[in-house]
């Protein structure tokens, strides 16, 4: 009887194990969802660091392992120092080491996704998000394949060229081009040390310095989202006053405040036609921003680049939730469609707006609207 209890609890133990992988994703996931993106704190930063920490320290242990046999008697085990400092791991620590690397990779991805796709305001920035999101669901497939340095050195560069790129702006109070590649410089030098100290095979090191240059190249093709950047709200509208950031804009209907369908605002001869946004960034982050007007053309029925307006109150000084607010107009512009998009400085777009300009008045009204 007692064996068959046994057998019991060891099947119902299996059944729960093969479950962990999924409740670990979904539960982090949705953690992550709720408290990461909307306001960065301090504690999260500490949190994906040791994330990052952990990941480092259980891939350097399956790399340079020397794995013993469970089997044999525990007298003949050295002292537990002993065996880290000697590398001497019994097999079934190798399996949960690769599930620690599983397991912070997927914290990892599921937090970065979260940023990057919160700062993603195009469509080429938006496919480094889904990138990252197959990433995040094949994490779940992936753990044996871990047990590979080279496999795991790989995704080990991604994730913290990505990570550090978030991370370095919130210490630093900058972002920019220096700062990308500072974050990649350091990436790749920790997966350097680690490959130096695993003592593998040099192939091991073409991965991860692929990475790094496509990435590079991505960055510089303004493909990165501009993290930690993220746009809070956006207007278009008239009458604008500059001391409370308040403007009329056309009344929704009900498709407009859904997202069915574009927002329009209505002008007469002479009116000034303002765009206004304001972007989150973290406390003390100093960022400059720009707006860039694309008028549909008719002929063509594509959106070209009229203007590209920025000045020196166009700096982003993070710490205010509700993001720091500016604007942009333009006067005696042409009814028709547009997109104004609001990004960093001669670089990836933070969010866009599409809308209509039409000559007369709105059927139901104008209503004033405000920046928070």
């Amino acid at each position: 009887m007692e064996f068959l209890n046994h057998l019991w609890e060891k099947a119902a133990v299996q059944k729960i194990e093969k479950f962990i992988p999924a409740i670990a994703f979904l539960g982090g996931f949705s953690w992550d969802s709720m408290t990461i993106g909307h306001k960065v704190y301090g504690r999260d930063l500490i949190l994906l660091s040791f994330y990052y920490l952990v990941a480092l320290v259980s891939i350097y242990f399956i790399a340079t392992k020397s794995v013993i046999n469970e089997d044999d008697e525990l007298d003949d085990f050295p002292s537990f120092f002993s065996r880290v400092l000697n590398r001497e791991w019994p097999s079934s620590w190798v399996d949960r080491l690769t599930w620690a690397v599983q397991f912070c990779f997927g914290n990892l991805y599921s937090a970065l996704v979260i940023c990057y796709f919160k700062s993603s305001g195009s469509i080429a920035s938006f496919t480094i998000v889904l990138f990252l999101v197959a990433l995040l669901v094949g994490n779940e497939f992936l753990k044996q394949k871990y047990e590979k340095f080279g496999v795991s050195l790989a995704f080990f560069c991604l994730l913290g060229t990505m990570f550090f790129n978030f991370l370095i702006p919130h210490l630093v109070h900058e972002m920019g081009t220096f700062w990308f590649f500072f974050s990649t410089i350091v990436s790749v030098s920790i997966c350097y040390l680690l490959w130096f100290k695993s003592k593998h095979e040099k192939r091991n090191l073409i991965a991860p310095i692929t990475i790094s240059l496509v990435l590079s190249i991505a960055y510089l093709a303004n493909w990165i989202p501009p993290v930690p950047l993220i746009v809070k709200q956006q207007i278009v509208c008239k009458n604008f006053d500059n001391e409370t950031y308040s403007c009329d804009a056309d009344r929704l209907n009900f498709w407009q405040r859904n997202g069915f369908a574009q927002s329009t605002i209505h002008k007469e001869d002479g009116d000034e036609i303002y765009f206004m946004s304001s972007v989150y960034g973290p406390a003390e982050l100093k960022a400059p921003v720009e707006f860039r007007w694309y008028y549909k053309e008719p002929s063509t029925g594509k959106f070209k680049l009229t203007d590209k307006i920025s000045s020196s109150r166009m700096v982003i000084r993070g710490g205010r939730e509700a993001g720091y607010r500016s604007y942009s107009k333009k006067k005696n512009i042409p009814a028709g469609a547009y997109r104004v998009e609001t990004a960093y400085k001669d670089g990836a777009v933070i969010g866009s707006t599409s809308f209509k300009v039409l000559e007369g008045t709105p059927k139901k009204g104008f209503v004033r609207d405000s920046l928070r």
